[in-house]
């Protein structure tokens, strides 16, 4: 608990825990009405077919906050506004119902209530409960609390237009007050100068470490601009292993604000960036996911996998797979698997390399993949436009070097060259897919792009915004982008 209160806050863990209490609550006091069986409630475990239900129940809740986390039941933005709230409650129950239905009917499973009393009984509590308890209840118990319990106190880093009025905004806030902006810090203001009506600049951003345990500081919202990468990545890195969390809205993370579902202060777009998890459960749930995923993969994909051997040794001089060491987790260099697209001796180009070299180095440089097409095989072109080249790392996956969905793997010497930030995407393992394809193959997209999104998911991966990366891949190779 005390790492959930960490990483999500006081308000969310809260909102968490009972959005599951009462989707299990109100399952239960279904169940006690069911037809068949008057009188009975989810307590009543010593019959078989109730402690199956209330089983799977019991885990389809917490995949349902999964969904309630995709329908912006925890962000800010939502919770400002009753009229959005509302909304996304009606939304979350009718997702919640015609889910379960669906999974009865596809399943026809013994660990599904079967009774449709019960289920419609179900969605009218939970939606009753739910606006009860998040339009009515949770105003109440927020104010109470903000009474006797201080807001987190919270840093703003940087100073602006957006920054004033964010802090502002909060200040005046009564509905939903769980932050309590304390000062400024900033590089270009002196300390004690007053930066709104009611708060100073505490200090320069080198002086957080000595402000945090002075003044009780809880959490920080960076809003500095005229910072570079790197010096934003190290500021993130301070004040997650101080806070647990951290918000941004910089010039710099706007590749964040603009294409990602961002919450917002009021207006302003920002993104939460939290510790990269390493328990247990995100451990267990990675490394089954990816085992199970690549086992299934390839053993579905083998009449492919198959034909694409025989095409590629009949049409061109050379061997069947392309391997190369790739640098993965940590910088630890594994052998990198993919099917031979081009000629042989291609990955010498000596013009290519130095195109790739001045993409990486130009940073924020707009561009789509490098590559020299006479140099791609007739049966190159066809298995890179639908990313059947790709599908040998499955193998990786199944040996550990990678995961289905992270950031790609890059030769050492493209690795070298880059600068100490982008190196950070590789605290994870590398991936077969990731978040910046998505984006990249229908605009193209910058390399400090790249290594953002794949900041980003390493700080935020769960298993939703997994499911949402492999549809999206599999939408980008079935429309012909993947080699985009």
């Amino acid at each position: 608990m005390k790492n959930l209160l960490r990483k999500y806050g006081r308000s969310t863990t809260y909102l968490l825990v009972t959005d599951w209490l009462i989707l299990i609550g109100s399952f239960s006091v279904a169940l006690h009405f069911r037809r068949y069986a008057p009188g009975l409630n989810i307590i009543s475990l010593q019959l078989l077919h109730i402690a199956v239900e209330a089983s799977f129940v019991f885990v389809y809740s917490l995949a349902m906050l999964g969904i309630f986390t995709m329908l912006n039941f925890y962000k800010r933005k939502t919770l400002l506004s009753t009229v959005w709230h509302f909304l996304r409650i009606v939304q979350g129950v009718t997702v919640c119902i015609l889910g379960y239905l669906l999974i009865k009917i596809l399943t026809k499973s013994d660990l599904l209530v079967p009774s449709r009393f019960v289920i419609i009984n179900w969605g009218i509590l939970l939606f009753v409960a739910l606006s009860l308890h998040r339009l009515i209840i949770l105003p109440i118990i927020v104010k109470i609390v903000s009474r006797v319990q201080p807001r987190r106190r919270v840093i703003i880093i940087g100073v602006s237009e957006n920054s004033a009025r964010i802090a502002q905004q909060i200040l005046e806030q009564k509905r939903y007050a769980t932050l309590n902006p304390i000062g400024f810090l900033s590089n270009n203001r002196k300390p004690g100068i007053l930066i709104t009506d009611d708060l100073a600049c505490l200090g320069p951003i080198n002086s957080l470490p000595e402000l945090v345990n002075t003044h009780e500081i809880e959490g920080a919202i960076i809003t500095q601009t005229d910072i570079s990468y790197q010096d934003l990545m190290d500021l993130i890195e301070r004040c997650v292993r101080f806070f647990g969390w951290v918000d941004v809205h910089t010039d710099k993370s706007a590749v964040w604000h603009n294409n990602l579902n961002t919450d917002t202060y009021f207006d302003i777009p920002f993104v939460r960036l939290r510790e990269i998890p390493t328990g247990p459960m995100i451990r267990a749930y990675k490394e089954t996911t990816d085992k199970l995923g690549a086992a299934i993969g390839l053993l579905l994909l083998s009449p492919l996998l198959i034909a694409t051997v025989i095409a590629i040794k009949l049409t061109s001089p050379g061997p069947i797979f392309y391997t190369r060491d790739r640098v993965g987790k940590n910088g630890k260099l594994f052998t990198f698997y993919k099917f031979r697209s081009m000629y042989t001796g291609a990955d010498q180009d000596k013009t290519r390399n130095a195109d790739i070299k001045e993409y990486l180095e130009s940073g924020d440089q707009i561009s789509r993949k490098t590559i020299n097409i006479s140099q791609v095989t007739p049966v190159g072109k066809f298995i890179r436009k639908w990313a059947i080249d790709e599908l040998p790392q499955l193998i990786n996956v199944l040996k550990g070097d990678m995961s289905l969905i992270g950031p790609r793997p890059v030769p050492l010497n493209e690795y070298e060259i880059t600068d100490e930030w982008h190196k950070r995407r590789f605290e994870i393992k590398p991936g077969c897919a990731g978040l910046w394809k998505i984006y990249a193959s229908r605009d193209g997209v910058s390399f400090n792009d790249t290594v953002l999104y794949d900041i980003y998911y390493a700080r935020n991966m769960s298993p939703m915004i997994d499911l949402y990366i492999v549809a999206m891949t599999i939408w980008v190779i079935l429309t012909g982008r993947a080699d985009g």
